[in-house]
């Protein structure tokens, strides 16, 4: 995802101009994407203790993100984003194509919502150009970025957050949503 999202990145500095680009990570991951993003069209600073992460979050005009749980965490953080996800072509064929054709949406952000409000590009749709037009939007003052923020700010009432853990309400849900997407049996 590192190239998408390097080519990405490189769109929109042509579109917008300067821009500061926070990569957070997990310690193990750390030199491969230090090294992944040395060669970026903009310095990348790289995060990796869970402070850092939150503080990047607060302070972030929006997100390209890969899909997963740290959709949930930026949601929460109420930070407008955009995903994108890509597996192998074999796996894609053996399994994820009959995933995505069935399901709403991959993006837990948007299983919990019910509705796709983060707009995500899987597989051969996960393109820089695509990124970069979905991505640009939500960096102004624009109706994108306030439909994403109202969204998010129903997240707490629907993971009923203060009375379940947050990861259980959300795997309930995500659960739900598959069951409801699959054939029985």
């Amino acid at each position: 995802m590192l190239a998408d999202f390097a080519a990405t990145v490189a769109l929109i500095r042509e579109r917008i101009g300067p821009l500061e680009v926070i990569v957070p990570t997990i310690p193990h991951l750390v030199d491969p994407v230090a090294s992944a993003t040395a060669q970026w069209p903009v310095p990348a600073r790289i995060v990796v203790e869970t402070k850092e992460r939150r503080a990047a979050m607060r302070v972030a005009r929006a997100a390209l993100t890969k899909s997963g749980t740290v959709t949930l965490e930026l949601a929460l953080a109420g930070v407008p984003m955009v995903a994108a996800y890509k597996v192998s072509a074999l796996e894609y064929l053996l399994v994820g194509r009959r995933i995505v054709k069935r399901l709403p949406s991959v993006i837990l952000t948007n299983l919990l919502l019910g509705e796709n409000v983060v707009p995500e590009f899987l597989q051969h749709e996960c393109t820089a150009e695509k990124l970069a037009a979905a991505l640009t939007p939500l960096l102004g003052d624009t109706l994108q970025r306030q439909r994403q923020i109202e969204a998010f700010s129903r997240l707490d009432a629907i993971m009923e957050i203060g009375a379940r853990a947050p990861a259980a309400r959300a795997a309930d849900i995500a659960l739900d949503v598959v069951r409801r997407a699959l054939p029985p049996g």
